[in-house]
């Protein structure tokens, strides 16, 4: 029996290693598109020489293809007779499956559409996805998830009225990990709701904390998930921190993003409502269905999403469709928050068409929960 046949007995149930994923050994890396889509025609089918490994992942008729190099020395010692055969072909079927998931989540930027291969730039954004899967949990027990808050000012007022509650994560030896490091991750694993409760929970502490040390009521709005609206949970875990803390409802306001706009979340929405917590209609602007949204969900606040707000200025017919924003809200009785004001430019035309509560970097950026609460306690002393 020659190795190659050895191999092939060795590896023989390994080609169709799961319900999408398949792979193959080959002789050489001779592996070009014809033969990518005479693969992607007859799956496990494969080849079976030995050399070079490869899988495919298949979702919604999108394949992703990846194929490694192994050292062949110590590949020949593993597979003829050393003990950790079994553990190498686990290995690195692993790591090929990695990659080959990895090229199929990036196959909407291929110009061959359905097919696209492994490269070895992805290797960083694999193993930061691994990174953040492998500590997300522990990142919770041992509180690492920190909650920034960022000031939402009135213009005429010049103070603070209430913050947005935000996530970072400090991790003890990678140090700071931004929200667009971690939270799509979170978001496509459904880990993200386990991060939006503690810090929902974080709110709610906080908020006491005002309350007990005599700064008075300051409103903390947490972000609330589609996700979130259709789990059962959700009502039931706030309901818990509220009283847990012993805090009004009204202060944990609640930003829902515009574009959930189906009927099981509407009437979740509605049922927070009735319980008291305040509801924000989140990126308003952002998408086509603003205003069928306001019918169907009990909103007390509108947030005029940046880039609306942003493409709303540069011209006058802009302006003017600002400006009847602003009217209708007014008449709908809603309160209005613009998102992203940066510049004074923008606070004076958001103050002369009747737009009072603002949050954005020419005010404050995000900032760690003790540093707002130092901040908090100066304007009170201001006063």
């Amino acid at each position: 029996m020659t190795h190659i046949e050895k191999a092939e007995k060795l590896l023989h149930q390994k080609y169709h290693c799961s319900q999408a994923l398949f792979g193959a050994f080959a002789s050489d890396f001779g592996l070009d598109l014809k033969t990518a889509f005479k693969i992607s025609t007859c799956f496990g089918g494969g080849m079976r020489q030995g050399g070079v490994c490869g899988c495919i992942t298949a979702s919604l008729m999108v394949l992703g293809l990846a194929f490694g190099f192994y050292d062949s020395q110590d590949t020949e010692q593993e597979i003829y007779g050393n003990k950790k055969t079994e553990e190498f072909i686990r290995r690195f079927t692993e790591q090929m499956e990695d990659r080959a998931g990895m090229a199929r989540k990036t196959a909407k930027n291929s110009i061959l559409g359905n097919i696209v291969f492994y490269e070895e730039q992805f290797k960083d954004s694999l193993y930061n996805r691994k990174f953040i899967e492998e500590n997300m949990q522990a990142a919770i027990t041992e509180r690492q998830y920190l909650m920034y808050l960022q000031p939402k000012y009135s213009i005429s007022k010049n103070e603070i009225i209430g913050a947005e509650a935000l996530v970072r994560w400090k991790h003890p030896e990678r140090g700071m990990i931004y929200p667009d490091q971690f939270i799509p991750i979170i978001e496509e694993n459904g880990f993200i709701r386990k991060v939006d409760y503690y810090i929902w929970e974080e709110a709610c502490r906080f908020i006491r904390r005002c309350r007990d040390e005599g700064l008075g009521d300051c409103p903390i709005s947490v972000n609330v998930s589609r996700a979130h609206l259709r789990d059962n949970e959700c009502i039931m875990m706030l309901d818990d921190m509220i009283t847990k803390t012993g805090i009004p409802r009204k202060l944990l306001e609640l930003e829902i993003t515009e574009t959930v706009d189906d009927q099981q979340v509407s009437s979740k929405a509605f049922q927070l409502k009735e319980e008291g917590f305040t509801l924000l209609m989140d990126d308003f602007g952002s998408g086509y269905s603003s205003l069928n949204i306001l019918l169907e969900t009990p909103f007390d606040v509108i947030k005029l999403d940046k880039k609306f707000m942003e493409n709303m200025m540069v011209s006058a017919k802009g302006r003017l469709i600002l400006e009847q924003v602003v009217s209708m809200t007014n008449r709908l009785g809603l309160g209005l928050l613009a998102e992203g004001v940066e510049t004074k430019e923008q606070v004076e035309l958001l103050q002369n068409i009747g737009c009072d509560q603002v949050q954005g970097y020419y005010y404050a950026k995000p900032m760690a929960a003790e540093d707002f609460f130092t901040l908090l306690k100066k304007q009170n002393q201001n006063k």
